[in-house]
């Protein structure tokens, strides 16, 4: 089906792209299908800019960047014991070799490995201009997008910028976290100009994704660590200039946003699957079912932070739902939880994995975007059109105004305060919340809220994770600060 993406060259580039220790480059394989001779036309070019997903699929699903960003901030309760490293994890116990922690990294890499393998490729491919500037551009895009990723979670990194050759391309120095964003800024920017309006296939990035996508970036280098305050003016102008377009329209009913195969009108980038290729694990991850060990559920004072009238918490967080032994469960995320599921008494290993689409950016994160960034700037006069609008679709009763009531008469701290509160009942379990905690130094909520369930106090320290033991290892570079003190 050509609307969706297919990873069909996952393993091709796997085998082209050179990648870990120094025996394994000097492998020649047997069987192998060299670069000369599989880029031979538009299609192959194309079709090698479409693999590079099957690595960035990691960076936006069910996988541990979405858990642990998650898990490891203040919407979410402990996760089941059962669950290997991750009860530590919630603890502030974190480990250089855990699992997350690893393959974070690892699988970021790879997406930058792959982008540049190709862009090298792209450079001196015989295909028409128009073709060559947008699958650069695509692949620039995906090359930021794991950049963005890797800074986030870990700060300082190694700036590869070409693929990896040889052994002494791997042991690069960490890069500086503000000149690794000058590059991810960089490679957006050129996204920007030279992707199409349009995308080929659902799925893949066009121009208004990348300008979303800049519009994030801005917002979060305005904030902790880097504080370029100038930076909001050009993530509000970004926010607005994608809500401008006219391109999309929020939903109506919250619960549309979610629990579906394609996008909607409010989807600028998604995360979609087909049942034959993978899928969506968050039913897994989430579900409160009997047989299933989630990571990812609703803390009890988040719960009880909603407004009145609420559908992100009456739809999205079910409290009451009663399984077919009538058990009543403990409250879970319901945005990507199939019910039936649950009424057929199936245990994980009969669920599966869902086609349930992820969003990745959607036009709500947009409106919030401008709401923030317009208030930092000049205060929350203007800014109020762009949350009441968030909160408007938020009501169960659009003709009640006591439903998730529109804001007015604050101050900017408190019009600040609200806008954060907002971005955890309208994104949650999205991926953005640890985020936003890092971005705002609001990190200490997570100390305030779990206390002496933490194994080790929160301190600066949390603003990033271990650079994983084998990184420091194969790379001579320094490891980040310890979670213990020592």
């Amino acid at each position: 089906m050509k609307k969706y993406i297919k990873t069909i060259l996952s393993l091709f580039i796997t085998l082209i792209v050179f990648q870990g220790c120094e025996d394994s480059l000097q492998e020649v394989p047997k069987t192998f299908i060299s670069p000369e001779n599989f880029f031979s036309n538009s299609s192959s070019y194309d079709a090698a800019v479409m693999g590079i997903y099957a690595d960035g699929n990691t960076l936006n699903s069910y996988g541990e960047i979405l858990r642990m960003s998650e898990m490891f901030s203040d919407i979410c309760a402990a996760p089941s014991a059962s669950i290997e490293q991750g009860l530590q994890c919630y603890q502030n116990g974190t480990e250089p070799f855990y699992y997350n922690v690893r393959r974070t990294w690892a699988r970021a890499y790879s997406v930058i490995n792959n982008a540049n393998f190709i862009l090298s490729k792209l450079d001196v491919g015989n295909i028409n201009d128009s073709l060559k500037r947008s699958l650069i551009s695509e692949s620039r895009f995906l090359r930021a997008y794991a950049y963005y990723t890797l800074v986030q979670f870990y700060g300082d990194v190694p700036l590869r910028k070409v693929s990896v050759e040889n052994f002494s391309d791997v042991q690069l120095p960490r890069t500086a976290e503000s000149d690794v964003y000058d590059f991810i800024i960089e490679d957006l920017k050129y996204a920007e100009a030279n992707l199409p309006d349009v995308a080929s296939q659902q799925g893949r990035v066009y121009k208004l994704v990348a300008t979303a996508m800049l519009a994030r970036v801005y917002l979060t280098t305005a904030g902790n660590p880097l504080n370029i305050t100038s930076n909001y003016a050009l993530a509000r102008d970004k926010a607005l200039e994608v809500i401008g377009s006219g391109r999309f329209i929020l939903k109506d009913d919250y619960a549309e946003v979610f629990h579906n195969t394609s996008y909607t009108s409010e989807s600028i980038w998604e995360k979609l699957y087909l049942p034959s290729t993978g899928g969506n694990g968050m039913q897994s991850a989430t579900s409160t079912a009997t047989g299933f060990l989630p990571i990812l559920t609703p803390a009890t004072w988040f719960i009880n932070s909603f407004p009145v009238g609420d559908q992100r918490k009456i739809w999205g967080i079910n409290q009451s739902y009663v399984d077919p032994n009538g058990k009543t469960l403990s409250p879970f995320y319901q945005k990507f939880v199939n019910n039936d599921y649950i009424d057929e008494g199936l245990l994980p290993s009969g669920v599966g994995l869902l086609n349930y689409t992820i969003p990745i950016i959607r036009l709500a994160e947009m409106y919030l975007i401008a709401a923030e960034a317009e208030n930092e700037l000049n205060g929350p006069t203007n800014a109020y059109q762009y949350i009441n609008k968030i909160r408007w679709r938020a009501r169960v009763d659009k003709s009640d105004p006591t439903n998730v009531p529109d804001l007015a008469g604050l101050t900017k701290s408190t019009f600040r305060d609200a806008v954060l509160m907002e971005r955890k009942w309208e994104l949650y379990i999205e991926g953005q919340t640890w985020f936003d905690l890092k971005r705002t130094n609001t990190l200490d909520r997570i100390q305030t809220i779990r206390g002496a369930d933490l194994l080790h106090p929160i301190g600066t320290y949390n603003q990033t994770w271990y650079i994983p033991d084998v990184e420091i290892q194969n790379n001579n570079i320094s490891q980040n600060p310890s979670y213990s003190g020592n």
